[in-house]
């Protein structure tokens, strides 16, 4: 069993260590931005190492388009701050994105050709707007999705083969995380590293922080006096959690809480993101009551939430989501417990099960069986 035992250094010496022994290994450095916090740590320091050993480094950002302006201004400050060190990578392509926000358009297309008006920006002047893979042999995970986000990412990796992909995952946000960077040694036996799939040729994606955790993120941004996105002051003083601080796309599934703020954090984003697409309003206003979005409360119209989440999937939309709704959930447990989930699912439109259902016996009646029994 894997243990967590503490070295003669601290994070930032590991992860320079980490960092410095990729750069020995291979001639290809690439690091994936999203513009968060984690990920700028990471670009800093492979910039700055790239900066001492007279070498270039790789900044990938696949657009998504619905995201923050504070985080396209972060992406342009990453990509121009050790210019004579960077290789940009700039994706600005078209692809699916899953689209939670709305029942009816569950996916948007990022940069649809013919619909540059209605697009949330302009494309940057030296981005990459055609993908550089051959089209012929482009793979896609699901086709009856078509091509998106995870497509986009597998194949620009292929495209890149003999290569080092660094990316800004700490372990300790989630135990999936955690069993995602420890759970099979990749190159060279170090547990930090996964293969990437069989269509990658000697590529690895490494993770130098992988054992950071929040409070060392912020100081490496403070004592080397590194911007970050301004989102993080606004959520701040609002008072969002350490966990609900993001700065991903403004429309998936975990983006409702997003929604209700970003009309006071970027009015002029929340404007463009309204002619946009469907169902942001509507997020919105799930976003704001936090007994819906958890689905704490059971309506009073309903006996049980096995009643209520059958009447989510009778009156669901669009048929297509619906019949994975239904047989994903002929496979679990048919109790209250595993139902009020379900109908979370439901509510966020989490078709793609981002958020799975724990399909267990309900814990409280077993403790309440355990004490009945003792007394």
């Amino acid at each position: 069993m894997l243990r967590q035992h503490y070295l003669d250094c601290n994070v930032v010496e590991a992860a320079q260590k980490r960092i410095s022994f990729l750069f020995d290994e291979f001639e290809n450095i690439c690091v994936s931005i999203s513009g968060g916090k984690d990920s700028t740590v990471l670009a800093h320091m492979a910039l700055v190492e790239a900066h001492k050993r007279d070498r270039k480094v790789g900044i990938f950002f696949l657009d998504e388009e619905v995201v923050y302006e504070s985080t396209v201004e972060q992406v342009r400050y990453l990509m121009n701050l050790y210019p004579e060190n960077t290789i940009k990578l700039w994706y600005q392509i078209p692809f699916n994105l899953t689209n939670a926000t709305s029942m009816n358009e569950g996916q948007l297309k990022c940069w649809e050709p013919g619909k540059h008006k209605i697009w949330m920006r302009p494309k940057e002047p030296d981005s990459i707007k055609f993908p550089e893979w051959d089209r012929e042999h482009e793979t896609i995970r699901d086709k009856e999705k078509g091509f998106g986000f995870y497509d986009a990412l597998d194949n620009f990796q292929r495209a890149h083969p003999n290569s080092a992909f660094l990316i800004g995952l700490r372990a300790v946000e989630s135990p999936n995380r955690w069993r995602a960077v420890v759970k099979n040694p990749a190159y060279k036996n170090i547990y930090w590293a996964t293969q990437r799939g069989q269509y990658s040729e000697n590529s690895y994606n490494f993770y130098p922080l992988f054992d950071w955790n929040f409070w060392d993120i912020w100081r490496y941004l403070y004592e080397n006096g590194v911007k970050y996105s301004r989102i993080y002051d606004y959520q701040y003083m609002k008072g969002f959690g350490m966990k609900d601080m993001r700065v991903s796309s403004l429309i998936h599934e975990k983006s409702f809480k997003s929604l209700v703020e970003l009309p006071e954090f970027e009015p002029k984003t929340y404007d463009k993101l309204l002619k946009r697409i469907d169902g942001i309003m509507v997020g919105n206003i799930y976003g704001q009551d936090d007994k819906m979005l958890k689905v704490r409360k059971l309506p009073k119209n309903f006996v049980d939430w096995k009643a209520y989440r059958d009447f989510l999937l009778e009156t669901y939309p669009d048929e297509h989501k619906k019949q994975i709704f239904i047989k994903r959930f002929s496979k679990h447990l048919n109790n209250n417990y595993v139902a009020r989930q379900q109908c979370r699912q439901l509510i966020l439109n989490d078709y793609e099960n981002n958020l799975p259902v724990k399909s267990a016996l309900d814990p409280r009646e077993e403790r309440l069986k355990y004490w009945m029994s003792v007394l």
